[in-house]
């Protein structure tokens, strides 16, 4: 009798530890080395064990399958002999379904669902008693390591903890809660994509800036700037490749008050900043601190000039635009009516395929819709009105707008299938 009762205890006792273990799994696997750095920097208690176990997740996952593995054989060991005591020979099975019942209920799913509700708390409470097991388990997890290679325990990872893919999903996650507004989401977004993005993704083209000849007037500058609004304009020498210098408005503006109008631009334009198109923006911003300037020359693989980037258009990946007084606020993309849109030819066909989730063809030789439309016709647009059939016919790219050579602006007249059934039947 004695027997049983303290047979009982044991099964008991090994069923509470194998919630603990099944617990504490959930919980200490589910938080993250930031989540766990963030709590120790909080100073809350059993963050220090927390951030240890953190640091060696094999050691923590070991510790924790063997004190599972020894507590759940003890508590269906225990069960099988009580079980013979008193039914003989059929208490095996007797066992075995009352212990499989009791495991998963009281073992493993009641106390996992637990320490999903309270993660953070509950494995703080847990990661001291984990850290101590851990090293009184030591021996083993070594003995682990060094028979199991294939299992690549106790090896680092290649992978990365966090991926970037993951952050975007907290994110989304988080503005779905309501804990992350739209524009820190998009903020967000900007941050992450920071650094992927290149110097020929956000310049200014060559065909829209403004430049100056090096034989250009005092006053001839002080009336450019007037018009254009700009404080910076590069200067070109001969031709417009051979960029030699940055005119910045004040310096032309000290040499009339110093009534020196007889200089020329050479000898008061600063040395540009050449830059490659293929450079990353994060690396160019920090080269633009470095030389305290607000402009970079981008120039292609063959060093000709293709245009220009401020530091104000590399803050705009991040904010969204700045405007001030000279700009003009004018959408990329003006909706007409359904499926009649305006587009900037400068705009990416990337980025027109995302926002109205059309599929326009996509090339190396070309990356804006200006050039789409140019690749289609197989010549520059001599005139408004030139047009090119895409997509079967369901997408129509119409020139509305040129200056000079340079497209402008372009309809686009997306049509559905239904629309272009119905079209063909009139």
């Amino acid at each position: 009798m004695i027997e049983d009762i303290f047979g009982v205890l044991l099964f008991v006792l090994s069923i509470i530890l194998s919630a603990f273990f099944s617990s504490s799994e959930v919980a200490l696997i589910s938080i993250t080395r930031a989540k766990a750095r963030t709590l120790l920097n909080e100073g809350r208690p059993g963050a220090k064990a927390l951030a240890a176990l953190k640091e060696s997740p094999a050691h923590l996952l070991t510790t924790i399958l063997i004190g599972n593995t020894v507590v759940n054989i003890a508590a269906a060991s225990i069960a099988t002999a009580i079980a013979l005591r008193m039914f003989g020979d059929i208490g095996v099975g007797i066992a075995t379904g009352f212990v499989v019942i009791v495991l998963l209920v009281f073992g493993e799913i009641g106390p996992k669902i637990y320490a999903t509700r309270a993660s953070d708390s509950y494995a703080l409470t847990v990661a001291p008693v984990i850290l101590f097991l851990a090293k009184i388990f030591s021996p083993f997890i070594w003995f682990v390591e060094r028979v199991s290679p294939s299992l690549g325990i106790g090896k680092e990872t290649s992978e990365p903890a966090v991926t970037e893919e993951e952050i975007k999903e907290w994110i989304d996650v988080g503005k779905e809660d309501g804990s992350i507004e739209q524009g820190e989401q998009d903020m967000l977004y900007s941050v992450l994509e920071f650094g992927d993005t290149t110097a020929r993704e956000i310049m200014t083209p060559r065909v829209d800036v403004v430049l100056m000849e090096d034989t250009t007037t005092i006053d001839e500058a002080i009336r450019i700037f007037s018009e254009t609004g700009f404080s910076r304009i590069p200067v070109y020498h001969e031709q417009i490749d051979n960029i030699t210098g940055v005119l910045n408005v004040k310096d032309v503006f000290a040499a009339t008050v110093s009534k020196r109008k007889d200089l020329s631009l050479k000898e008061i334009m600063y040395d540009p900043t050449f830059v490659p198109e293929t450079k990353k923006i994060d690396d160019m911003l920090k080269e633009l601190q470095v030389h305290r300037v607000q402009i970079a020359i981008v120039i292609d693989e063959y060093s000709s000039f293709v245009g220009i980037v401020t530091v104000e258009d590399i803050l705009e990946e991040l904010v969204g635009d700045i405007m001030d007084e000279f700009d003009k606020e004018e959408p990329d993309i003006q909706k007409i009516s359904d499926g009649v849109y305006v587009l900037d030819a400068q705009m990416w066909v990337d980025d027109i395929n995302e926002r109205l989730e059309l599929n326009l063809p996509t090339d190396e030789s070309y990356e804006t819709v200006g050039g789409l439309l140019i690749d289609r016709l197989g010549h520059i647009p001599q005139h408004p009105g030139e047009k090119v059939e895409i997509e079967g016919g369901r997408v129509t790219l119409v020139v509305i707008q040129m200056h000079g050579r340079r497209i402008v602006k372009i309809k686009c007249i997306a049509r559905n299938g239904k629309d272009q059934k119905d079209s063909g039947t009139r």
